[in-house]
């Protein structure tokens, strides 16, 4: 097999696309008010993310897509953005980015994390007392 021809196992674009939206759901909840992320496709193991919003003035905006890659290591992957896709005119603001972010390894506690998150999600949306 060439080293071009990576095999994987069928399940893998599947885990990648739980992790991936398990991580946008975490990032969009911490960053939400001025970069919103949504999945575009997953191809491989790469994942090709949309970024949104205003962003922040003082922050380099393509800091906002890196930090999907340290929210991605919060979980326990192993991920590296490889690639950030520009608007087509750079003298003019745009108000996204695309982001390509490289998954080398998806925790085997996938699971467990999505039911995490959902618990997480359940507490915060309770009125509190």
């Amino acid at each position: 097999m060439s080293q071009l021809a990576v095999r994987r196992d069928p399940g893998y674009e599947q885990r990648l696309r739980r992790l991936m939206e398990l991580a946008i759901r975490r990032y969009n909840r911490y960053r939400g008010a001025e970069s919103r992320a949504r999945l575009l496709k997953i191809q491989g193991d790469r994942a090709y993310v949309v970024f949104e919003g205003s962003f922040c003035a003082t922050c380099g905006i393509n800091d906002w897509v890196d930090d999907l890659r340290y929210t991605l290591e919060d979980l326990g992957a192993e991920a590296e953005l490889v690639a950030v896709v520009e608007p087509p005119e750079p003298s003019e603001f745009y108000d996204y980015r695309i982001g390509v972010f490289r998954v080398k390894r998806i925790p085997e506690n996938l699971d467990e994390l999505e039911r995490e998150e959902q618990e997480l999600e359940e507490y915060l949306s309770s009125p509190s007392e």
